[in-house]
């Protein structure tokens, strides 16, 4: 007699598949979309979309409302557009805007943009206000194309600014104070010879070296963006120094460098390189001063502000 055998199989315990969520990655997803809603990215795609129904709002002021600004009007035909800046500069229509917001001290500066009412992407004067008010205007140079000017000073910005180097002087530089690269200033000493005619750096600068040479006291400075000044010819605050500044010392615009030497007559020479090249005084202060006080001071009154 045969005996049969058969397999007995148990049947297998279902166990429920686990998944594994990436939280990790789901939760920087998250805060990448309201970073993007939250800057101001989510509306600019929005009207780069073809086809898109976003309608341009057809008049300034709902123009600079539609920016989060607040809108006034001025005289002229003018209109202001201000914002108070909290926490991103995004938003703002426009690149001048967004520098100037980015360089401010203050946690919440004020900006104030005035332009013509029926060209209000064309603005005229922006001012932006933290712990100082400084007001900028855009006016187009001798080579036809637009600047903004710092009306404090008159210079480009953003930018060189040098300064005349006798500005706070007795004396002031002439139209004939220039030679190529080496500058030369021959004039009587307004101060009848007592030596009180200090000198100055063009630029805020590091101290290259400083000495004396047959012209009398020297002082070479770097001032940075591949600008360096050489000035010469002059007599020292300190007669005793025989070197008046050391190597890698900082000078700032309110540095005294030397004065004109206690003579009925004195010479100061400035040789400034950029780039390794000599640059012509006068071209350099032009080229970095488009409009001088008196226009500046036309160009706000034309607008009455």
């Amino acid at each position: 007699m045969s005996e049969g055998f058969s397999e007995h199989r148990c049947k297998k315990r279902y166990k429920p598949k686990r998944y594994n969520y990436p939280v990790v990655r789901i939760l920087l997803f998250c805060v990448a979309v309201v970073l993007f809603v939250r800057l101001g990215f989510a509306e600019k795609v929005v009207q780069l979309l073809p086809g898109s129904t976003v309608v341009e709002a057809s008049d300034w002021k709902s123009r600079c409302e539609t920016m989060r600004g607040k809108a006034f009007e001025l005289k002229n035909g003018l209109g202001q557009c201000s914002w108070v800046v909290s926490d991103s500069v995004f938003y703002l229509p426009n690149d001048f805007l967004r520098y100037i917001a980015s360089q401010t001290n203050s946690m919440h500066p004020k900006l104030h943009w005035v332009a013509p009412r029926d060209r209000f992407s064309e603005a005229v004067l922006v001012q932006v206000e933290d712990s100082l008010v400084r007001t900028f205007i855009h006016v187009r140079g001798q080579d036809s194309l637009y600047y903004w000017v710092d009306i404090a000073d008159g210079c480009r910005y953003p930018g060189l600014c040098p300064r005349q180097p006798l500005d706070w002087s007795a004396l002031t530089i002439t139209g004939d104070f220039d030679f190529e690269g080496q500058e030369s200033l021959l004039a009587m000493d307004a101060m009848l010879g007592i030596g009180e005619a200090p000198i100055h750096p063009i630029l805020p600068g590091i101290v290259l070296s400083s000495g004396k040479d047959s012209l009398g006291q020297f002082v070479v400075l770097d001032h940075g963006n591949n600008v360096t000044s050489r000035m010469s010819g002059m007599y020292p605050v300190n007669p005793a120094d025989t070197v008046p500044f050391l190597e890698g010392e900082y000078l700032d615009m309110n540095s005294i460098v030397g004065r004109l030497a206690p003579r009925d007559s004195a010479t100061f020479y400035l040789t400034v390189r950029h780039n390794g090249f000599f640059v012509r005084w006068a071209d350099l202060y032009s080229q970095t001063h488009p409009l001088d006080s008196a226009e500046i001071a036309k160009f706000l009154q034309k607008i009455e502000l």
